[in-house]
Order: structure tokens, then C-alpha cells, then sequence
């Protein structure tokens, strides 16, 4: 009987290649399969992949067509939009925790805004984004009245990633800022026709965004001597119809900066943005400093506010986390399935970004959903994480793969942790 194959391809990603092919090698061959990998772009793209058994591949290289004919495994679902587009999750999320109560709220407060120009934001505030304007009213009296804003919101690009486009404001006038030098970035795009394929991408980004209400209260670590905002990349394997798993090891990923409230508009956003490509970019060419990634489980006894970080706040953030990521990704799944289409020969993994408020006590701790990420850079983590994601694709691996699944919801075994399952897909 012929060994059953498994493709691994990451082009241009050579750190994920590397740790995606030394996991296969480690957990599939043993279990009979023969593993080809390589890091070479098949020349006429998906249409160009070999037949296999099993894809662990980059997106844009999956053959579909050919993976439903021969029922193969993928390591991806063909259409998940309504996780990694802020605007579609946002909608699923709304909508589910109107159903459910309080209880499925997972995410801070966000509404969805479809704008181009500036001048179009008067009639949105007015019709769409009332509650937005009464929060933006509040703030005007209060500064009217001498005293800061009480309210800040972040302006998020629906299709963004890393970081790109994320404003504060806390102001109608600020808004209309931030959108009148959007207009004025393309217009000097348009000029520029050595820019068209970069400025064709980010067009593409500004159209539909959230609007979401800052965490005034952050978690915050002083891993260096001061207090740093962060958020954790959790990391989320989903398997078939559909079962959802939290790799236990979070990542920790700091902001450059130290941490102080927002203040005045268009401040220096670097104490706020915790996303690793800020870091990289405000940088410059140098790498980003190891300092600025952490795994959670390694940051027990560093200062907080009121005493050091436990063992106890550990578990509390780790049982806090299976919550909400059970929460949304069933959201997702069952009140947007146009948007993410289940099959259960489909299994991917997720970059999914949580912070963390409240305290100092364990059980005041809270978290919350940012983002959901498909294809994370799991180079991002450094060399000094790598074995974290080896055995990230160890386990999705296990798990996926050679049907090592866990039955019992908030289970956690070797290192992965069961948040939902239940059978929603059907032919």
C-alpha cells in the first residue's frame, strides 16, 4: 500500500517553512506518512501544486478544486472572512451576543463603519453610529468644560493587518482628521504611478472599518523597569466542523514604549500599539529587540500594579482565554456560516489577539478579543520562541491530522486546550 503524502509549502516564509516541515517530519513520518516539503512557489501558483493526501501549505498555493475531488486534508478553510475581516467578525459577534446575553460578549464595544471620504461622516454619525456620536458629544462638553475626554475610540481598517491604519481619536474633529489625510495619501498615491501596486493594496484596506472603545485599563508589565502595555498572541487550531483548540503557551507582545493614558490627538501611538510589525517598523532596519516578545508562562514574577504577576493570575488570563476564544469562533460559525464555510477535512491555524485588562487580583482580570489573524507571522516570535511553534504545529498536527483529539471541553492536554466542539457542518 502507498505511503500516504503530505505537501508543505511556504514560499517566502522561511522561518514558518522551516518550523512547518521539522514538525511534519517529527509527527507524521513516524506515523507512516512521507513528507515533501519545499520552500519553491509552484510556477503556475494553486494550479501548479502536486497531488497529495494532505496540504500544509500557504493560502494562495491550495489547490481547492483538486482537495474536494480527492476529499484530501487542507490547512485551511476556503472561506473564513467572517473571522479575519474586522468588520464581518465584528457584525458575527453582535449579533451572536444578542442572542446569547452579556454572557457571549467578548470583545470591547465595536460598530462598523463603510466611509471613503470625510465629508460623509456627518450622515454616518447621525444614522448609523449614533451611540459613536453620544460618546463623541460627551467628550466636546467635557472639553468645553476645561476636563479631558472620557471616552477614546480606535479607528481599525476592516482588512488591514500589522498594525497598519489603527488611529485614536476621541473627537468628531479628530476623525474627520484622520480621514481627510487618508483622502490626501491616496491622491498623492494616485500622482505617483511608481506606487500603484502598494497604494491598490491599501486602497482596498479603507473602506470598511471598526470603531472600538479603548481598555482604559490595561494589564500592565514592567518587564524593563517600566510599565508597558501588551497583548497576547494566542495561538487557535480549528478542525473540521467544528472543533476549536487553544495552544496553551500564549505569547506575550509588548508595545516600544512605556505606557501612559491617551492624552491630546494624534499622540505618539507607540506606547499604545503592542503589535510586533509596529515595533519592527519604529525601528527601522534593526530587528526587534527579544525583550519586546515574551512567553506568558516566563513573565511569572515580574512587577505589576499592586504586586507581581502568578502563577494565579496565569490561570485565571489561560481560563479567561478558552472562554472568549470558544465564544467567537462559535459566534463566527454559527451566525455567519456564508462567511466561514466549515468542512471537516479543513483544519487551520489562527493568530488570535487578546488583551488583557483589570486587577491587580486574579479575579479581577479580564479579557478581551482584538483580532483574528490567518496566516500569523510566526516569525514575529524570534528564534528564541521557535520550539513554542514547533510545538504549535506539533499539536495542530496531532490533533488534525492523526485524530489525537481531546473530548472534553477546557481539557487541556500537552500543551492544547479544548474551547468548543460541536457538529455544525452538513453536506
Amino acid at each position: 500500500m502507498p505511503r500516504r503524502t503530505v505537501w508543505v509549502c511556504f514560499p517566502g516564509a522561511e522561518y514558518t517553512q522551516r518550523v512547518a516541515e521539522k514538525a511534519a517530519k517529527h509527527v507524521l513520518e513516524p506515523a507512516g506518512w512521507q513528507v515533501n516539503a519545499t520552500s519553491e512557489a509552484p510556477a503556475d501558483g494553486a494550479d501548479g501544486a502536486p497531488d497529495a493526501d494532505a496540504y500544509l501549505a500557504d493560502y494562495d498555493y491550495l489547490p481547492f478544486e483538486r482537495i474536494f475531488e480527492r476529499n484530501a486534508l487542507c490547512s485551511s478553510y476556503m472561506i473564513r472572512k467572517a473571522l479575519i475581516r474586522k468588520h464581518y467578525l465584528a457584525q458575527a459577534l453582535a449579533t451572536y451576543a444578542v442572542k446569547k446575553g452579556t454572557d457571549a460578549v467578548v470583545a470591547p464595544a465595536t460598530w462598523t463603519l463603510d466611509c471613503q471620504f470625510a465629508d460623509e461622516l456627518d450622515e454616518i454619525l447621525a444614522d448609523d453610529l449614533y451611540e459613536v456620536k453620544e460618546l463623541l458629544d460627551e467628550n466636546e462638553a467635557l472639553i468645553e468644560q476645561g476636563h479631558a475626554p472620557k471616552h477614546w475610540l480606535i479607528l481599525k481598517p476592516g482588512m488591514a493587518d500589522q498594525g497598519h491604519g489603527i488611529q485614536l481619536f476621541s473627537t468628531e474633529d479628530r476623525l474627520r482628521e484622520i480621514f481627510t489625510d487618508m483622502e490626501m495619501s491616496d491622491d498623492e498615491d494616485d500622482q505617483d504611478e511608481a506606487n500603484d501596486d502598494a497604494s491598490g493594496v491599501v486602497a482596498s484596506q479603507l473602506r470598511h472599518f471598526v470603531v472600538q472603545k479603548y481598555i482604559h485599563d490595561p494589564l500592565l508589565i514592567r518587564t524593563n523597569g517600566t510599565p508597558r502595555k501588551f497583548h497576547l498572541r494566542a495561538y487557535v487550531l480549528c478542525v473540521g466542523g467544528l472543533a476549536v483548540y487553544l495552544m496553551d503557551d500564549m505569547l506575550a507582545l509588548f508595545a516600544t514604549d512605556a505606557y501612559s493614558p491617551p492624552s491630546g490627538d494624534g499622540a505618539d501611538m507607540r506606547g499604545h500599539l503592542t503589535n510586533t510589525c509596529v515595533g519592527v517598523r519604529a525601528a527601522g532596519s534593526a530587528p526587534l529587540p527579544a525583550e519586546n516578545v515574551f512567553r506568558l508562562s516566563d513573565l511569572e514574577g515580574q512587577p505589576i500594579e499592586g504586586g507581581v504577576l502568578t502563577k494565579e493570575h496565569i490561570k485565571s488570563i489561560h481560563s479567561a482565554a478558552v472562554r472568549v476564544v470558544g465564544t467567537a469562533f462559535e459566534a463566527a460559525a454559527r451566525t455567519a456560516a456564508v462567511h466561514w464555510q466549515l468542512w471537516p477535512n479543513a483544519f487551520e491555524l489562527f493568530g488570535v489577539d487578546l488583551l488583557v485588562s483589570g486587577g491587580p487580583a486574579p479575579a479581577d482580570l479580564g479579557v478581551w478579543l482584538l483580532e483574528i489573524n490567518a496566516q500569523p507571522d510566526y516569525a514575529q516570535s524570534g528564534e528564541r520562541l521557535e520550539r513554542v511553534i514547533e510545538h504549535v504545529f506539533e499539536r495542530a498536527l496531532q490533533v488534525s491530522m492523526l485524530d489525537q483529539r481531546i473530548d472534553t471541553l477546557g481539557a487541556s492536554v500537552d500543551g492544547c486546550t479544548l474551547c468548543f466542539s460541536d457538529r455544525l457542518y452538513a453536506k
